[in-house]
């Protein structure tokens, strides 16, 4: 990271030099350089360790406003030299320490005016782009290096100046974290409503610190780390904590997800000490689960569950021999700073080296994944054809066959013409849940419809779902439906209760996530394949869902 950074101000003072321009960064001399080393312009004493001063702090926000306090101090940070890297990181702890004092709303003014006042210089843009539109056209330049030089300036003066501030800030102790909170601070303010989510400046600095997050927390400088019982507390805390797919409710929840036949593991950063970035729980079983209640249900002791045909007699003891499979049943991204970054396509391959390691037998690799986001999609396409009914017009692609209206009405008591809209208020109001019998009715199309939301349904060549987008392009194949797969209310209301597996094979995983990437092709089985044709007959083959 540094290296970057300084290769890129190198290369501004040398041409600054030689060609005798105006600098992008204008600088002070030395007596302002005397004069900011120790204190901010506002002469707010900072401590490495405690920060602002709890008066100045309060004398800062009600003589200036926050905005006007930082424009000061940040201005100053861009007019010390770049050679003056001690005061530079100093003036940047102190914008750490300023930050976290503030409140929310306090935040989202400071970033308005960080994206607005502190990002790419247009003149500059103007005057360089005019120079290699000239230039461009004269082979003498090209032959001399002008152009080259004159573009390197142009694409130096394209960068906002807040990323220099994040670069310096990244070089700092806890300073990633801080830039993660700043990331997470920007997509709540984007997806706010009334909340500028709108404003192209917060998406364009989004864009921006989503870039350099990419690069400093790559996959390769993650580290794989099983997660035990004997592991420190803080970190097993933290494992509860940021559990966001199935529930640590307690402390023998969690001795049970670190236990026997139970796996944990934790991929952590050296920039963030003690601190889980993702965290996979695994369950080692006998046969691929359809159901996470078996799996995170209360158990014999701390074996397998009674559903499982490994049971053994001491359930405390694992049995090697009759292990052969693993399931993924909870993937959490623990840092909301991360939200759409990529970590490669490995993730999962690392932690399949792992397990093979430890249990030779083992061969079946499966996930028993949530659908979020399922069921409001199903409202949604009930409402457009409902509408489409309601003005006569027949929609692109079928929705429901004519046995399926035929058999819903049945089932619901309606008639074949308002089928649609009493389904859709069954589904919303959860009374389906009452009455089993509707069951297998039910089933068949909420299956039918699910394989189509996540096997057809795609945004930009790419599934829609998240989860599955991630398992795709781990290499994985999307290998089962499974109804009444998670019965609790929070699965309920994400999916009705449905999950899905997506399958790894060790050998295929390398081609199925380069065929998902590149040529968007999704692997699927024949059984949910089998689904997808029920509703759209002419999906014989991947291709034609792409």
């Amino acid at each position: 990271m540094e290296e970057i950074s300084s290769k890129r101000l190198k290369t501004e003072t040398e041409e600054d030099e030689e060609e005798g321009q105006e600098e992008r960064y204008p600088r002070s001399d030395d007596s302002d350089l005397k004069s900011t080393v120790c204190y901010s312009p506002l002469n707010l004493k900072v401590s490495p360790n405690q920060g602002y001063q709890d008066d100045d702090l309060k004398e800062v926000k009600s003589s200036y406003g926050v905005t006007d306090s930082i424009r000061a101090h940040l201005e100053d940070i861009f007019l010390t030299p770049e050679s003056n890297l001690i005061a530079l990181e100093e003036k940047a702890r102190s914008v750490l320490h300023f930050y976290g004092s503030l409140s929310f709303s306090e935040k989202a003014l400071l970033l308005r005016m960080l994206s607005t006042s502190f990002g790419v210089e247009h003149q500059s843009v103007e005057r360089l782009a005019a120079q290699v539109s000239s230039l461009a056209t004269s082979q003498a330049s090209r032959s001399d290096g002008r152009l080259i030089r004159i573009e390197d300036r142009l694409r130096s003066a394209l960068v906002p100046r807040y990323q220099q501030l994040f670069t310096l800030l990244s070089r700092l102790e806890n300073g990633i974290r801080f830039l993660l909170q700043i990331r997470s601070d920007i997509i709540t303010i984007i997806s706010s409503p009334g909340i500028d989510q709108d404003s192209p400046h917060f998406h364009s600095m989004n864009s921006i610190l989503h870039n350099l997050l990419s690069i400093w927390m790559s996959v390769g400088s993650l580290s794989l780390e099983k997660i035990t019982w004997e592991s420190p507390c803080d970190l097993l805390q933290k494992i509860c904590t940021y559990e966001a797919v199935q529930s640590i409710r307690t402390w023998t929840d969690l001795k049970q997800r670190v236990g026997p036949y139970r796996r944990c593991f934790a991929f952590t950063h050296v920039t963030l000490p003690r601190e889980p970035v993702i965290v996979v729980h695994a369950a080692i079983t006998s046969q691929i689960s359809w159901n996470v209640q078996s799996i995170i249900g209360k158990l014999h002791g701390d074996g397998p569950t009674s559903t499982d045909s490994s049971a053994d007699e001491n359930p405390c003891e694992e049995k090697l021999s009759t292990m052969t499979t693993a399931v993924f049943y909870s993937i959490t991204s623990t840092q909301k700073g991360l939200q759409g970054i990529e970590f490669g396509n490995n993730l999962i391959q690392k932690i399949i080296v792992k397990l093979q390691v430890e249990f030779p037998r083992i061969h079946q690799f499966s996930s028993l994944s949530p659908i979020p986001g399922f069921r409001d999609w199903l409202l949604d396409e009930l409402n457009v054809h409902i509408h489409l009914n309601e003005v006569g017009e027949r929609p692109d692609q079928p929705f429901i066959s004519d046995r399926e209206t035929s058999d819903l009405a049945v089932m619901l008591g309606s008639s074949e013409t308002s089928v649609l809209s009493t389904l859709r208020e069954v589904l919303l109001t959860n009374k389906w849940l009452e009455r089993p019998h509707w069951f297998p009715v039910l089933k068949d199309f909420v299956l039918r419809q699910c394989a189509r939301y996540l096997y057809v349904r795609k945004k930009r060549g790419y599934v829609l779902n998240t989860v599955a987008n991630f398992h795709l392009r781990n290499g994985a194949v999307l290998w089962r439906i499974n109804w009444q797969a998670d019965t609790s209310s929070r699965g309920v209301a994400a999916s009705l209760g449905v999950m899905a597996n997506y399958r790894y094979y060790p050998e295929q995983m390398a081609v199925n996530s380069k065929n998902y990437i590149e040529r968007r092709i999704v692997a699927v089985s024949d059984q949910v394949l089998e689904l997808v044709q029920q509703v759209l007959p002419d999906s014989s083959t991947p291709n034609q869902c792409r």
